[in-house]
């Protein structure tokens, strides 16, 4: 590698060597398929932690079911999140306080998971949900307890860094 770059220079695509090219393509390539792999080992978990908790009324094939759900729920919740979109544009061209918007916007993400597990539980073969909507309103509140662990680190964090700051 060269050294004769100093930290302030940047290098644009056609500047890089064939090999430089070849390792960053390679790099990103990594990142891109661990971070698929880590959304789906959190969906399969959040499937079986759905599945655990309601035993008696989703019954399944067998272990590849679960994964069929698992690839069926990214695309479930991509039909979801189309048929829940004219309501969150509608909500946006509202002229309501930000707090109620951030609230119905979260409302608006419970119903979407709600849908969306609606959608996988019948859409996935070897499934068979006796109440589809109360499994799906677990996952709908297992995804609310997600976002509020998420927002209660993110506010510590900003806290920490704020208090760092000068």
């Amino acid at each position: 590698m060269d050294d004769s770059h100093k930290p302030d220079d940047e290098s644009t695509w056609a500047s890089l060597s064939r090999r430089e090219k070849a390792l960053a393509a390679f790099g990103m390539t990594g990142l891109v398929l661990g971070v698929i792999t880590a959304v789906l080992a959190a969906v399969l978990l959040g499937l079986l932690a759905v599945a655990a908790a309601s035993l008696r009324l989703v019954e399944a094939d067998g272990i590849g079911t679960l994964f069929w759900g698992v690839a069926l729920f990214l695309p479930c919740n991509a039909l979801a999140a189309l048929f829940i979109y004219p309501l969150r544009m509608g909500l946006r061209l509202t002229s309501l306080a930000s707090r109620t918007k951030k609230a119905t916007e979260a409302a608006l993400s419970v119903a979407t998971t709600f849908l969306a597990v609606l959608f996988t539980g019948y859409f996935t073969p070897g499934l068979r949900v006796h109440h589809p909507w109360l499994p799906a309103l677990l996952a709908a509140l297992l995804v609310v307890l997600a976002n509020l662990a998420v927002r209660r680190t993110e506010r510590r964090t900003s806290d920490r860094a704020r208090v760092k700051l000068p």
